[in-house]
């Protein structure tokens, strides 16, 4: 851990080795032991036994001091600290203090801010996330960045047993490994981390209701760069955020088996009297991914004895055919079977290229394979799913192809495994949209210029910079660009600037060769621009980049070429470059802030979005398919807004924009009481924004503790923060009662 955020702890932190002697101190410790005998430390480790204890001493000056000590698997070394209140070995340094009174209880946004604080707090080059299964000891993947560890595969809910994390779960503790060597491999995951380059390793659970439901998996290619510290400030950490962590991970699993659920009744309802088996999979298919959003979905029968697949139903695009009985040669297919585990892979990646060869070329960017197993647990079928981004990689499109497993194995065990598939004419759409551009919803005046003008640059190849306030979305025309131009065929790859810590963005953008530095990849790693070769990038948050990185952005857009990390020439690649942000770029190049030259290279079109405040009844049209879409997908009656709830919706100025659109829909779906939406269910800035410019946080707080009528609970949903996070900003306001 950094010196200088250890000395920002409002309470004594000191590190002893076996002997008592000091090894390390925060700024709070150097003045506290200049005030402490010399023997003070060693009377407190000589009675030591139980480190969730917390100890009181009282000095001669009358002084009361808390004592509790830290240890950790993995090293000799104790922590020692010291604090002025009972509860001191709960706080934090003051930023992160304010971070946890406004925590998100959003579920969606729960793992980026987690993500967010790790790398605010520890320098890596390997950081994973993990949600588990305590009761299956499964686990998946919430988060992963960093160098990509060697003979891994992207998996989701697979087994713990023999890993790291397995250990972790069964005895509810973190381990640290200060150094990684061949002497001390103990876990299924060693070789293969210290193969990666990785030297130093910490692992802490995220523990909940009794129970390890999480973990912060943290590697680097320094020796001895975690060390006991480090897991007192990420055990500390993960407590903090255990409660959002489950609360998510329920309402995720929530949302992904009512997903799933209602794709079968939505089938079911839609099923003829004499529909045939395979219509009734190709219905499901097509159900699941207006549901899911995940562009095409197939089913392949799997024969393991004759080693061969066939696809029955869905898209069914591959060089062989629909129907048709194929050898088991696929290599996703193999992979899947090998790891009895859902399966995804990103094939703009060049070790992936061979994947599935049906789909090269058809602008797929990710595939995902999940295994469906019969009641002897006998794996007869997959299930797959094609991107044009790298959406079937995430843990979203795991979690939803889970529960649809479960669906599809009784129905396939109760079907006739001889099914043949069919081919039928699909009818030809003509749509008024342009192509690429059906996902965007709005008809008002200047969105159909916005859109018309973004439909006309994607026909050619120069580069665009999409501008506009946070929520406008930025990305979803940035993919309609992208799937409406010439290079829709290749991948689309999204680099969030602000999202990849500063020590890794580099070689993310650029990638690396074999040897380039310590920690890389056997045969090094394409970075992002060549993973988009004959596609697009998407450079999110642009803004944000280092002056050292705009320089070799700049050179990448005017020669068309890449220079890797540790590479003696530089690699020609062709990609489309996309860029956005919602900064003014102009202000920030007359201050020195971004480059002038780069500016106008990255601005030859520039696509101005509007804020949702002056696209007038597109709020509505808005509203009302994200409400129709929660319906589908939740199978429950459509909600509707009454007038005077419409007419609040153009009234009110939407700073958020889309996103908060989005937002207020969610919640008005859940807590409005009957079909109608009323006025009265409306947030209440909503009426309060004009005349509360001016009002502080502690009278905003004070007016809702009133309005609320002292319930916190109810006060702390409103907020979309935790209740941890509410009593701590009541407590820091003097509001606590």
């Amino acid at each position: 851990m950094k010196q200088q955020l250890l000395d920002q702890f409002p309470y004594a932190i000191i590190r002893v080795n076996s002997e008592h002697q000091v090894l390390l101190t925060n700024l709070w410790a150097n003045n506290l032991l200049k005030r402490l005998s010399s023997d003070f430390l060693a009377s407190i480790l000589d009675g030591y036994s139980d480190p969730a204890f917390v100890k009181s001493r009282i000095l001669p000056s009358g002084e009361v001091l808390f004592i509790k000590v830290f240890v950790v698997n993995g090293t000799s070394d104790k922590l020692v600290l010291i604090g002025d209140v009972v509860e001191f070995s709960t706080q934090l340094p003051a930023a992160f203090e304010q971070i946890f009174e406004d925590f998100t209880a959003d579920p969606g946004v729960v793992t980026q801010r987690i993500a967010s604080l790790v790398q605010e707090a520890a320098t890596f080059e390997r950081f994973d996330l993990m949600r588990v299964d305590p009761i299956l000891r499964k686990y998946t993947y919430e988060y992963s960045i960093g160098l990509e560890v060697e003979g891994t595969l992207h998996t989701a809910y697979r087994s713990i047993a023999n890993l790291g994390l397995g250990w972790i779960v069964q005895n509810e503790t973190s381990l640290l490994v200060e150094t990684l060597s061949p002497k001390g491999f103990s876990f299924r995951e060693d070789p293969q981390l210290y193969r990666t380059g990785l030297r130093s390793i910490l692992r802490v659970p995220i523990i909940f209701d009794h129970g390890v439901i999480g973990a912060i998996l943290l590697a680097s290619s320094e020796p001895g760069r975690f060390q006991i510290e480090d897991a007192m400030f990420f055990d500390l950490l993960s407590k903090l955020v255990a409660q959002s962590f489950s609360y998510a991970g329920i309402q995720l699993q929530h949302q992904f088996q009512t997903l799933c659920t209602s794709t079968l009744l939505q089938t079911l309802t839609s099923a003829i009297p004499d529909q045939s088996p395979h219509d009734f999979l190709n219905q499901y298919c097509t159900q699941l991914g207006l549901n899911s959003k995940i562009d095409r979905i197939g089913i392949c029968l799997i024969d393991q004895e004759k080693g061969h697949c066939r696809c029955i139903a869905g898209s069914c695009k591959s060089s062989y055919g629909p129907g048709k009985c194929t050898p088991l040669s696929n290599i996703g297919i193999k992979e899947m079977l090998k790891s009895k585990s859902v399966v995804a892979f990103n094939l703009a990646d060049p070790r992936f290229h061979t994947i599935e060869l049906g789909i090269t070329g058809q602008g797929i960017t990710a595939v995902l394979y999940a295994p469906i197993e019969n009641q002897e647990g006998k794996i007869i079928a997959a299930l797959t799913g094609v991107t044009p981004d790298e959406f079937a990689l995430s843990l979203t499109a795991a979690g939803i192809f889970k529960f649809a497993l479960d669906h599809l194995a009784l129905i396939l065990t109760n079907m006739p495994m001889d099914l043949q598939a069919e081919t039928r004419p699909q009818r030809i759409q003509i749509s008024a949209v342009p192509k690429g551009f059906e996902q965007i919803i709005g008809s008002s005046e200047i969105m159909r210029n916005t859109v018309h003008q973004a439909a006309v640059a994607a026909k050619y190849n120069f580069p665009i910079l999409i501008t506009g306030e946070t929520g406008t979305g930025k990305e979803l025309f940035a993919k309609a660009i992208h799937q409406s131009g010439p290079s829709s065929k290749g991948p689309f790859i999204v680099v969030n600037s602000t999202a990849i810590p500063p020590n890794l963005l580099e070689s993310e953008l650029f990638g690396y060769t074999e040897g380039a530095f310590t920690g890389g990849l056997k045969g090094g790693k394409k970075g992002k621009f060549l993973l988009a070769d004959r596609g697009t990038v998407f450079l999110d948050e642009i803004g944000e980049l280092s002056p050292e990185l705009q320089a070799k952005l700049l050179r990448v857009i005017q020669e068309q070429e890449v220079e890797p990390l540790g590479a003696s020439k530089p690699i020609r690649v062709h990609v489309r470059i996309i860029s956005a942000t919602h900064r003014d770029l102009r202000s920030m190049v007359q201050e020195g802030e971004f480059r002038e030259d780069l500016f106008y290279r990255l601005n030859a079109i520039e696509i101005q979005l509007p804020p949702l405040r002056l696209r007038g009844m597109d709020i509505l049209d808005l509203a009302e398919s994200m409400l129709h879409f929660l319906s589908r997908t939740h199978g429950t009656p459509m909600k509707r807004l009454s007038p005077e709830a419409r007419a609040q919706f153009l009234k009110y100025s939407w700073p958020g924009n889309v996103r908060q659109l989005q937002n207020v829909i969610n919640r008005l779906f859940v807590f409005a009481e009957g079909q109608v939406i009323q006025s009265r269910d409306l947030p209440h800035e909503f009426y309060t924004q004009a005349g509360n410019e001016a009002e502080t946080e502690y009278q905003k707080i004070n007016r809702l503790l009133i309005e609320f009528e002292g319930n916190k609970i109810a006060l702390a949903q409103y907020l979309g923060i935790t209740r941890t996070g509410l009593w701590k900003k009541l407590k820091r306001l003097g509001l606590q009662t």
